[in-house]
């Protein structure tokens, strides 16, 4: 189980998915289910509110689902020479824009 914090100021993005039972729980805001369109995974929304268990298939129709853009996300920021961590995320940054316009 792979356990990740939540974006700070993550701007929703559209999404696509599997089936209509996960997106229905995507969209509903008393499912723990998460989605970050700027890493491209969905979660498990945990206890603290912060942190989310990334998922790897689909709770009801057992899909793959797409592969995480994390790393990617922060290799990007690297080569501009922005560290998260410490500095202002670029707005495109904070949504699905960085890889569906890359």
């Amino acid at each position: 189980m792979t356990i990740v914090m939540m974006l700070k100021n993550e701007r929703m993005s559209s999404f696509k998915c599997c089936c209509k039972e996960m997106e229905h729980a995507v969209k509903d805001s008393e499912h723990p289910l998460y989605y970050s369109s700027a890493y491209k995974e969905f979660g498990i929304k945990l206890s603290s509110g912060y942190e989310y268990s990334i998922l790897k298939y689909c709770n009801w129709c057992g899909s793959k689902l797409p592969d995480s853009k994390r790393d990617e996300w922060f290799y990007s920021l690297e080569k501009q020479g922005v560290d998260p961590w410490e500095n202002v995320i670029p707005i495109h940054y904070l949504s699905s824009s960085w890889w569906e316009h890359a």
